[in-house]
C-alpha cells in the first residue's frame, strides 16, 4: 500500500469557493479509506471546532491537525495542544492593540475571542471561519492559553501589515512566527508548531512514516507538511513557493481535485501506479490558467 496517511488542507484545497464540498462522493471515499486502513486529516489553520462542522457526519472518526499544527485530535481524543508562553501572549496582544486592536483575533483551546473593538461589518467573515466565536471586553483576561493570535487584514493593507509584522522583536527573535493562511489572515504561531508537527503525532500514534504520508495543500502554512510527505502535492490555484516544493500539482479546488486525489490513492495498486495517476491529474485539470486568461 503506497499511502497510509491523507492529509488535507481546506481552505482553497479542500473546499471550494463556497466552502463546500461533495460530500456524498467523500463519504463514500471514507468509507473505502477505512476499509482499507488509510488514515484521514483535516489539516489546517482553523480552529477544531469549524473543522468538526465541516465533518458533522464522521467529525468523531476523522483526526484533525487545527490551528495551523498547534491542536491535534484523533476522534475525540486530545494527542498535543502548542501555546504560548502566558508572558509572550501578554506582550504580543499588548503590542498589536496599538494599531491593530480592530483585527486581533485570540485563538484559543476553547475558541477564538473577539475584543470590543472589532468592528460589526467584519463580523460574518469571523463568523464564517470561527464558528466558535465569542466577544468579551479584554483580551488580556482570558481564561485560555493562545495557540495563534490572528489578524484578520480585511481593513489593513496586507503588504504594509506583514511589512510592519515583520519586523516585530518578538518575531524577529523567533519567539514568535508569521504565515499566512490565505483568505485575508495573518497568523502568528509557536515557532516550529506547524502542520507537519501536528501530523507527526499522529505519525508515531499510527506507526506512518514520512514517504508513506499524502499531503496536499494551496498555502504557504502548507509548506512543512508537503515537503515532509512522500506524496507532497499542491493544488494548481497554490501560491508559487508551495508549487516549488511540492512533489505534485493537480488541478483546482473548484474541481473536487482532492477528491480526484483520494480516487487516485484508493485505486493505486503500487507507488508508480499513484504517481502516474498524480500526473495524469494534473494534465487533466488547468482550470486555473482558464481563470486567469
Amino acid at each position: 500500500m503506497p499511502v497510509k496517511l491523507i492529509a488535507v488542507d481546506m481552505d482553497g484545497t479542500f473546499l471550494n469557493g463556497e466552502k463546500q464540498y461533495n460530500k456524498q462522493r467523500f463519504l463514500q471515499q471514507f468509507l473505502q479509506l477505512k476499509e482499507q486502513g488509510i488514515h484521514f486529516v483535516a489539516a489546517s489553520g482553523n480552529q477544531l471546532y469549524t473543522l468538526k462542522n465541516y465533518f458533522s457526519d464522521i467529525q468523531d472518526q476523522i483526526a484533525y491537525v487545527a490551528e495551523n499544527g498547534a491542536f491535534v485530535v484523533d476522534q475525540t481524543e486530545e494527542i498535543n495542544f502548542a501555546h504560548f508562553d502566558h508572558d509572550v501572549t501578554v506582550t504580543m496582544l499588548t503590542d498589536l492593540s496599538h494599531d491593530y486592536a480592530e483585527g486581533i483575533i485570540f485563538c484559543g483551546k476553547d475558541g477564538a475571542y473577539i475584543g470590543p473593538q472589532t468592528p460589526e461589518h467584519a463580523m460574518p467573515k469571523l463568523h464564517q471561519y470561527f464558528k466558535r466565536l465569542k466577544s468579551v471586553d479584554d483580551l488580556l483576561q482570558i481564561d485560555d492559553q493562545a495557540c495563534k493570535i490572528t489578524i484578520n487584514t480585511s481593513d489593513y493593507d496586507f503588504d504594509d501589515l506583514t511589512e510592519h509584522l515583520s519586523q516585530k522583536p518578538y518575531i524577529q527573535n523567533g519567539q514568535v512566527r508569521m504565515v499566512s493562511s490565505g483568505f485575508g489572515f495573518i497568523d502568528l504561531i509557536v515557532p516550529n508548531q506547524h502542520k507537519a508537527y501536528g501530523l507527526s503525532f499522529l505519525q508515531k500514534r499510527w506507526n506512518v512514516a514520512d514517504h508513506e504520508v499524502l499531503a496536499i495543500g494551496d498555502n504557504n502554512n502548507d509548506i512543512e507538511m508537503v515537503t515532509m510527505a512522500g506524496y507532497g502535492i499542491a493544488v494548481d490555484n497554490g501560491i508559487p513557493e508551495l508549487k516549488k516544493v511540492a512533489d505534485y500539482i493537480v488541478g483546482h479546488n473548484e474541481e473536487e481535485t482532492v477528491l480526484d486525489v483520494i480516487d487516485a490513492v484508493l485505486q493505486a495498486k503500487s507507488d508508480d501506479e499513484l504517481g502516474q495517476k498524480l500526473v495524469v491529474l494534473n494534465q487533466l485539470a488547468p482550470l486555473d490558467n482558464f481563470l486567469n486568461s
